[in-house]
Parts: C-alpha cells; sequence; structure tokens
C-alpha cells in the first residue's frame, strides 16, 4: 500500500512558502505517464529497487493512492514536484496514468513542496533528509542549494544582517522537528561533501557521524577497510584515533615523561634510591637545558 504522508510538516510550513497545501488536497485529474518527467528539486537521488518492486506491486493491486504534484511545463508536458517513486512504480506495474494535482508553482514553491513531501516520508535515510532540509533552507533564503549552507553560517554569525531570515529559518526547522538550523549547517550538512562510496554507506545504514570521519580519508581502499570496521561495531572515538595523523613516538615520549615528573605522586612511589637517582638527573637535566 502507498504510503500517506503526515501532513503536520507540511501544515507548519505552508505560511513560509505556497505551494506546501496542494500536499494533502485530492487529485484534481489523471495524466498519462508519457506527458510526466522527472522534476528538477527531487532531494531522493537514490531509488531502490526492491523497495520499487515492493511498491509496484501494490499500485498493481490498489492503484496510485495519492496523487502526484506537478507544474506545466508547456506543450502538454509536465514536471513532477512530488511523487517521482509513484510514477516510477507505475509504470513497471503497467499502469498508462496516474492522478496528479496541477498547480503552476515558481522554482521557489516547487522545491519547497519536493522537499517537504520526501520529509513526511517515513523510510528517508540520512542523505536524502539533509538534501531536503537544505532545500527548504534554500527556498526560504531564495538562493540556489550550493549556497545555503554558507548563507547559513554567515546568519549564525551574524543573525542582525537578516533577522527576517533568521526567523524564518527558525520557524522552519522547528516545524520540521529533530534539530536547529545551526546545529544542522555545524553537523550533518556535511554529509553531502562526502565522497560517493562513503555516501552510498551512509544510504545502507552507516551511522552519519562515523561516515564524517570516515570521509577525511583520501585513499578509497583505506576508506574500504574503515568502513568495515564500522560496520563490525568500531566506534566513534576509535574512528578518529585511526584516522588521526600519528604522532612522532619520541615527541610523545617527552611528553609523557613530563606528565609523570608534574605528579608528585611519581616521586613518592620510588624508594630513596631511585629517587636520589632521579633528582640527581633532573638537575643535570636543567643545568643543560639554561646552557646558552
Amino acid at each position: 500500500m502507498t504510503r500517506k504522508g503526515r501532513p503536520a510538516i507540511g501544515s507548519r510550513l505552508s505560511g513560509l512558502v505556497e505551494g506546501v497545501d496542494s500536499l494533502t488536497q485530492p487529485a484534481s485529474t489523471t495524466l498519462r505517464l508519457s506527458q510526466l518527467q522527472p522534476g528538477q528539486f527531487q532531494p531522493r537521488t537514490h531509488f531502490s529497487q526492491d523497495a520499487l518492486d515492493e511498491l509496484s506491486r501494490s499500485v498493481k493491486e490498489q492503484g496510485v493512492l495519492q496523487p502526484l504534484l506537478v507544474r506545466p511545463l508547456g506543450g502538454g508536458t509536465f514536471e513532477i514536484v512530488a511523487g517521482e517513486r509513484r510514477w516510477r512504480a507505475a509504470g513497471q506495474a503497467g499502469l498508462d496514468e496516474v492522478p496528479v494535482l496541477i498547480r503552476t508553482l515558481s522554482d521557489t514553491e516547487a522545491r519547497m513542496a519536493a522537499a517537504v513531501e520526501n520529509l513526511q516520508r517515513e523510510d528517508l535515510n540520512v542523505i536524502e533528509e539533509v538534501r531536503a532540509r537544505l532545500q527548504v533552507a534554500a527556498a526560504i533564503l531564495d538562493v540556489p542549494e550550493n549556497e545555503a549552507v554558507a548563507r547559513m553560517f554567515a546568519l549564525d554569525r551574524h543573525p542582525d544582517a537578516g533577522p527576517e531570515q533568521v526567523e524564518r529559518l527558525d520557524s522552519a526547522f522547528g516545524a520540521l522537528g529533530g534539530e536547529t538550523w545551526h546545529s544542522f549547517i555545524r553537523n550533518r550538512a556535511a554529509v553531502l561533501n562526502l565522497p560517493g562510496d562513503v555516501q552510498d554507506a551512509v544510504r545502507e545504514g552507516l551511522d552519519y557521524r562515523k561516515a564524517l570521519i570516515i570521509g577525511r580519508v583520501g585513499e578509497a581502499s583505506e576508506r574500504a577497510n574503515l568502513m568495515t570496521q564500522a560496520r563490525e561495531g568500531a566506534t566513534v572515538q576509535t574512528l578518529r584515533e585511526l584516522v588521526s595523523p600519528k604522532k612522532p613516538a619520541e615527541a610523545e615520549g617527552w611528553k609523557g615523561l613530563a606528565r609523570k615528573l608534574s605528579d608528585a605522586r611519581t616521586l613518592e612511589r620510588l624508594d630513596e634510591r631511585k629517587r636520589t637517582r632521579v633528582e640527581k638527573l633532573l638537575r643535570q637535566l636543567q643545568a643543560i637545558l639554561e646552557e646558552e
């Protein structure tokens, strides 16, 4: 059965950008599959074939229960704003047409509607969710997606430069739930910059915090080894230690010795003979260091 979206998110965002209300309205007509084309603002770039097969079987039995949201392109063709997976499943199921809602939407409105529709899905992976949240932010700020994070960092540092945009971001991320936009740009937004192999692992369930650490590694083979260790239970701290530059053994040895000598208990634990010897060596070391 086609999963119905959760309208609460859309209804809370509807006052921020027009077009979101359309997601909860009934179909107004049907269109042939050949009249539709994928949308340019689809946050989802990977469609699981197994999930499509399951949805296709449901569509064969019950039809498409939730209409697609589309906007006209001219010449009898329409762009899918929300519902591309249902369109793909309908084609796989052998349907000729699908129920649709036709709306004349600007790019900003289409981008927001596509993001909200995806955020209401329950099977969203981290990559898709981050991309959808970024689309919401870009629509609110009226900037391209590849400029949205930089603009958000600028507003984070200087909120007085755009108080209305800050307020709208606060409202939008409050409606989405889970994190503030300040936390978003400092943490999960970075997953979209990860190498492709690491992003694929995140889609398959790799913890994004582990992925961000593994993504620092330049060699693909080393990343593959680290991802294997992560799947086998390596913690975030363990991975961080594995990818951190190794400190020279000699320098680390001196630091360890200094820590021990700065602890009064170190000398107290020694017998008198050893303590006398250590104190003598320390005096000699001090004399050497003070030589000009």
